[in-house]
């Protein structure tokens, strides 16, 4: 009897020592503002670990944020930017699901810091005169996976890439099952409200705000969380970034991309690629070495072999920093801005009406040809 009376009161302790371990997750949940721990949407808006649903964002969302950087929040070279953001009914960072054209990308294309208008799908969509879909970040294979572009698919579709990521692009195929089941399980899921509310509370609960901002706060007051930064302009990963790339990753490389518009054009789809400059390479000059990176010109090279079209942002951004002193991307982060996002908006439209120009002068030319001969 008196061993069971001190298991109980073992347990007892026990359950009293986990109580606020239990509660607290549910207190951030259900009392606190959904970004009270964060310093971005980003962070407050993305999945964590339910990633059975159909994007990276809860879906149906909308949200207005004072934001910081992400490489020096919460320090004395943060700058604080007022963001909107809104979510669609799959998770991904749209007003609706309209798509002539498809931009699939990472961080910079879903627009990191900044406001939802200043989005390079909102930015497109103004001059192009078409909808533009956001569908970012997620891999040329996630979209290939997506019942709703088979069903109805783009005109175009768009990837983009920060030159960081590229080398990771993964090639037509990879993961194919991975995507196939995220697809199923994210049209299960989005066919019941409830399922969405319940798939989203679970995964809010297991992102512990409190934990992760206090061990941040933490590691910058112990010096612990370090900065690259150099003449006041923070960076993602530094020289590293300019690294020198062989032959035969920029063949693979070229491989892969290749690959993309193979794919699409069985789907009858055409195919752009989007190259984001790294921060460390349009501001090379502010790194130790000063050493100007050689991989973006040497794939686009080998992408004129191949045929494979894309858009060079190297060169109008080297003359808009170097020239002119423009500034294309944050103190605090290594994302662009929204003046880099419009001259890429730019760059886009001015390729895509210089194709739409050359396929009518092609049709039109064939259409001649057909009465000239009588056919």
């Amino acid at each position: 009897m008196q061993k069971n009376i001190g298991v109980k009161k073992l347990l007892l302790k026990l359950t009293l020592l986990a109580l606020p371990f239990v509660i607290w997750p549910l207190v951030e949940v259900f009392l606190l503002p959904m970004n009270f721990f964060t310093f971005r949407i980003w962070e407050t808006l993305s999945v964590n670990t339910v990633r059975l649903m159909s994007g990276p964002f809860y879906p149906n969302m909308y949200m207005r944020m004072v934001e910081e950087g992400e490489l020096a929040p919460h320090t004395e070279f943060a700058e604080k930017r007022l963001v909107e953001w809104r979510t669609d009914e799959y998770g991904y960072r749209n007003s609706d699901t309209k798509h002539d054209v498809l931009l699939i990308g990472d961080s910079n294309i879903t627009g990191a810091k900044l406001s939802q208008d200043e989005t390079l799908a909102s930015v497109l969509e103004n001059k192009l005169h078409k909808e533009v879909y956001s569908f970012a970040p997620a891999t040329m294979n996630r979209f290939l996976a997506t019942d709703r572009f088979m069903e109805v698919p783009p005109e175009l579709v768009i990837v983009s890439s920060i030159e960081r990521r590229i080398p990771e692009l993964p090639a037509v195929g990879e993961n194919g099952i991975g995507s196939k089941v995220r697809n199923f399980t994210g049209n299960l899921i989005n066919s019941s409200p409830i399922l969405v509310s319940m798939a989203v509370t679970a995964d809010r609960i297991s992102k512990l705000g409190l934990y992760h901002y206090t061990l941040a706060n933490i590691e910058r007051a112990t010096g612990r969380k370090s900065y690259i930064s150099y003449n006041n302009e923070f960076f993602i990963e530094g020289e590293v970034a300019n690294r020198e790339f062989s032959e035969e990753e920029i063949t693979h490389i070229a491989d892969v991309l290749e690959s993309y518009k193979n794919a699409l054009a069985k789907r009858g789809i055409k195919f752009m690629f989007l190259p984001i400059p790294n921060k460390e390479n349009i501001y090379h000059q502010l790194l130790p070495s000063q050493k100007k990176p050689t991989f973006l010109p040497r794939l686009m090279a080998k992408l004129d072999e191949r045929g494979v079209e894309y858009v060079n942002t190297q060169n109008p951004f080297d003359s808009l920093y170097q020239q002119n002193q423009v500034s294309l991307y944050p103190a605090d982060d290594a994302h662009w801005n929204d003046v880099a996002v419009k001259v890429a908006a730019q760059l886009v439209a001015k390729h895509v009406n210089m194709a739409r120009n050359e396929e009518e002068t092609t049709s039109g030319n064939k259409k001649s040809l057909v009465n000239y001969t009588g056919r």
